[in-house]
């Protein structure tokens, strides 16, 4: 992957100097300016491509919040914070990730950093006509998740487990607005508490399913004559 275009936020002098170092350290990340302000960051926006907006939002000219809300195409942004009240306010802005300011070190900008990549490889594989990801709202952040490497989501209180080939995630959401999000060609509910990758599915029997990863799940009786019509078996 390309080195990812990136602009630095910051009202702080010292963090925007800690900010530039511990990005400068990471070779995948190509700085093309460091701002004071949102104000003096939207001349770039407007010249250049960028693909990723390392922020602030607590700013005195203006917010992060509002700044972000202003920009017509927005990039992707992780937005870093000594004040975690204002990530509620960007939940509907689809931003990557929030870093606390105390919790800021290479370990958990690199995560960030990780979580960007595969939102910028799931766009690209959108524009060239491949399945789009999964994007979620998790709390106060968006979450993509390619669908083909789910191998099924189980209910958890008032909690989502998703179970994939990175392993096992927890989402703050309920299994009827995980259903409108999925590809409804590719997943089924299959349980009052299990949604399953119907392509990920090895075996089938009357109560069970078995999975390609050896997992075995029930089959609730409820929804066996729409798994099994879905995967074309009446």
């Amino acid at each position: 992957m390309n080195r990812i275009k990136t602009i630095l936020i910051e009202d702080e002098p010292i963090a925007r100097g800690r900010l530039e170092k511990l990005v400068s350290k990471l070779g995948l990340i190509e700085i093309l300016g460091v701002f004071e302000n949102p104000s003096q960051a939207i001349d770039i926006l407007k010249k250049h491509e960028i693909d990723l907006i390392l922020s602030d939002i607590d700013m005195p000219e203006m917010d992060g919040i509002t700044f972000l809300k202003g920009l017509v195409h927005p990039p992707f942004v992780v937005f870093i914070t000594g004040h975690y009240e204002y990530a509620v306010d960007g939940f509907e802005l689809d931003v990557i990730d929030y870093i606390l300011k105390p919790q800021l070190t290479e370990e958990r900008l690199i995560k960030a950093i990780e979580k960007v990549q595969k939102a910028m490889l799931f766009s690209r594989r959108a524009a060239h006509g491949e399945r789009k990801a999964i994007k979620i709202k998790d709390r106060n952040k968006t979450i993509f998740i390619d669908p083909t490497d789910v191998f099924y989501l189980k209910a958890w209180g008032d909690y989502i487990q998703i179970y994939s080939v990175e392993g096992m995630q927890t989402l703050l959401s309920t299994m009827k607005d995980m259903e409108a999000e999925l590809p409804w060609d590719m997943f089924a509910r299959m349980h009052r508490s299990y949604i399953v990758n119907i392509k990920q599915i090895k075996g089938v029997e009357a109560s069970k399913v078995v999975l390609k990863n050896g997992t075995e799940l029930g089959i609730g009786l409820q929804y066996r004559n729409q798994l099994f019509a879905k995967m074309g078996l009446i």
